[in-house]
């Protein structure tokens, strides 16, 4: 990306002011005075990209007064009563663009950017017909109206979608990019990337520099991420499947057998089976449905030698079916008995569970704190008064508990076998709720049936009939039962299939997972963050970094940092040994930016940095001359690396000559203020 050129155009009732400054496609240093205009031109060109959140807000409010209110000239307090500013972009394929966007307008929001095609600025290209996107609203990123989504594109970029703070995913948006391009004077020199917006990425300085560098973890994680999504499609497939599985059986009385709870990828469909209960035993459906034909064609003949059925024999076939009714409710008593039973039971394992899992969660709570004293060497942490040194038990109930007790590692063991337990009680217990369920519901029916029976049979004592109702109505039911178990077979063999697919689907996702890499970085990653490290280290070396061994420096495989001895490296603080002097850090800086883009734009391995660096101020903390010089000497060998850099050079002639001696740069100063007559 080059930034070729940016006007701001004020309005103002003495005419247009404002300014408007060319840019080399290298090395351009803008030298001005403090407080004369270097951040308000450095901030112009962020605000034109829609980068002012870098600074600390959002449209107009980052700039000074003078881009839209009042500016001085000359002596003169000058009214602003309306302000633009224009920018002139071009990517690597070479195509140009101008972008405009407002700063104060009775018409246009600062929301608004305006795209057109040429070289308004450098070239004085005509304006076109605009394109309008926009900023800081809903979809900017990801709709085609939205600036941000445009200029990713332009820029030939693809941003990942990243894990957020709350454990849902977002895109890896292009402000967090900029961040580490663009380094504005307030808070940009606290940290290696220290204007990343705030948008609930976790982890956000360490995505930026695994995404500039192009490390295959993004890939790696959608792959995982595809993955793990299927496999909760799968498990809900799974279970939505079986529950299905076992509605339509529990309907007829009948257990699903052979088919686990849990998605498994040996399922096998011929050991899969639906039984139906019978008394105290089941049979499958194929030898319930024959012996119901055998029974209807058994109710056929007595149909027909009804008429030959005695007075005292109908009664006796109805003391029969009396008994047999009085059976079936006692065993359904004892069925319903024993479901409630079980339905307390788990309610009180479940409660037992909880209680469990809440004293385990305490007790790794009291470990932690205990380890993380022992750490920093607090006595108590020890077992020792922090004020006597006498022993201090590990106990509230030391004198009211005699005997040996329990230290926290051993009840922590102990409540963890308890809850395995418990797990595996609760387990138990829901698979013997289902089956008797499924015994409840099939004595239900078998009493409905049977009563319909009794009733049908009183009929047939006392009328008096040729004909049998109860046959009869036994026969419907028989029919009745039959069509239901057939519908349960064919859906059965349905279903089954099913299941034969998501295990299936799930075998394929277990072999993908075991082909995505374990390690956070491929070897491949592994390699560049290595390339990464050596450019830092040789940039840090020759930008005169002493505050600790270059070569015991890191760039650490967690954070993507520099580290001296496994600790992040930062600014002075007396109670870390490796911390380095402000200036020293300010030079970290420097390198590990001035790193990310040389790792990214190596030719073997390319990875996704625009190639635009921006610096207001780097000369932090009464920098060094020769700190300075190195860091312009590098900017501008970069051959395809724009750099703009805002400096005061303290402000004497001197100190700019020494820092630029030798260097081939694009020079852009002024007097006095920024803001003049165009």
């Amino acid at each position: 990306m080059i930034i070729r050129g940016v006007r701001l155009r004020a309005t103002t009732n003495e005419g247009d002011y404002g300014f408007s400054f060319n840019f080399a496609r290298n090395l351009t240093i803008i030298r001005a005075k403090n407080s004369s205009g270097k951040s308000t031109l450095f901030n112009s060109l962020l605000y034109g990209l829609g980068m002012e959140e870098l600074v600390g807000g959002r449209n107009e409010k980052v700039l000074v007064y003078a881009l839209k209110e009042h500016f001085q000239y000359e002596g003169r307090r000058i009214l602003v009563t309306g302000s633009e500013v224009f920018l002139e972009i071009e990517n690597r394929e070479g195509d140009v663009v101008t972008l405009r966007r407002s700063i104060r307008d009775s018409v246009k929001d600062p929301k608004l950017i305006e795209v057109f095609v040429g070289a308004h600025i450098t070239e004085g290209a005509e304006l076109g017909e605009a394109r309008p996107t926009y900023v800081h609203d809903g979809g900017g990123a990801q709709s085609p109206m939205g600036f941000h989504r445009f200029l990713e594109s332009f820029l030939g970029l693809s941003l990942p979608r990243v894990p957020t703070t709350n454990g849902s995913e977002t895109k890896l948006y292009l402000q967090t990019i900029f961040a580490a391009m663009a380094v504005e004077q307030k808070r940009g020199w606290t940290d290696y990337i220290a204007s990343i917006p705030f948008y609930g990425i976790r982890d956000a300085r360490t995505r930026v520099v695994e995404f500039l560098l192009g490390l295959g973890v993004f890939e790696t994680n959608a792959l995982r991420n595809r993955l793990n999504a299927e496999s909760i499609e799968i498990d809900a497939d799974w279970r939505k499947t079986v529950e299905e599985l076992r509605r339509e059986a529990t309907a007829v009385g009948s257990v699903v057998e052979g088919v686990s709870g849990t998605p498994t990828a040996l399922f096998d469909e011929a050991a899969a089976t639906i039984r139906r209960l019978s008394g105290s035993s089941s049979v499958t459906l194929t030898e319930h449905i024959s012996q119901l034909l055998s029974e209807y064609a058994a109710l056929q003949l007595q149909a027909q030698e009804y008429h030959k059925t005695s007075g005292a024999e109908a009664m006796q076939g109805l003391t029969v079916a009396m008994d047999e009714l009085q059976q079936l409710s006692v065993l359904h008593e004892r069925a319903t008995a024993r479901h409630i039973e079980l339905r307390v039971s788990l309610k009180d394992y479940e409660k037992l569970l909880a209680e469990a899992n809440e004293d385990l969660e305490r007790n790794k709570t009291a470990a932690k704190l205990r380890e993380l004293g022992a750490k920093h060497e607090v006595a108590t942490a020890s077992g020792k008064c922090p004020t006597c040194n006498q022993p201090v038990e590990d106990t509230l109930l030391a004198d009211a508990v005699t005997g040996p007790q329990m230290d926290l590692a051993t009840n922590i063991a102990y409540l963890n076998s308890q809850r395995r337990m418990l797990l595996r009680q609760i387990a138990g217990l829901k698979s013997e709720l289902q089956a008797t369920e499924v015994r409840v519901s099939e004595l239900a029916g078998r009493i409905a049936r049977k009563r319909d029976l009794l009733t049908a049979m009183r009929g047939d004592v006392t009328s008096g009939a040729s004909e049998s109702k109860a046959v009869v109505r036994r026969q419907i039911q028989i029919e009745v039962e039959v069509e239901a178990l057939e519908r349960l077979q064919a859906k059965a063999v349905e279903l089954f299939s099913r299941l034969v697919l998501i295990a299936k689907r799930l075998s394929n996702n277990q072999a993908a997972r075991r082909s995505v890499p374990k390690e956070t970085y491929s070897v491949e990653d592994i390699e560049r963050i290595k390339r990464f490290q050596f450019y830092f280290r040789a940039n840090a070396g020759s930008f005169g970094y002493e505050s600790a061994p270059i070569g015991d420096v890191e760039i650490g495989k967690d954070t993507l940092v520099p580290c001296l001895a496994q600790m992040e490296l930062r600014e002075i603080r007396t109670d870390i040994k490796s911390d380095s002097s402000a200036s020293d850090f300010v030079r970290l800086i420097w390198s590990y930016l001035l790193a990310l883009y040389q790792t990214s734009s190596s030719p073997s391995s390319p990875g996704n940095h625009p190639g635009l660096l921006m610096f207001d101020e780097p000369g932090q903390h009464s920098m060094a001359v020769d700190s300075q010089h190195a860091l312009l000497k590098q900017l501008a060998s970069e051959s395809t690396l724009q750099s703009i850099v805002a400096a005061s050079f303290d402000e004497t002639e001197e100190v700019f000559r020494q820092a630029t001696d030798g260097l081939k740069y694009t020079l852009i100063e002024w007097d006095g203020k920024l803001i003049r007559p165009l």
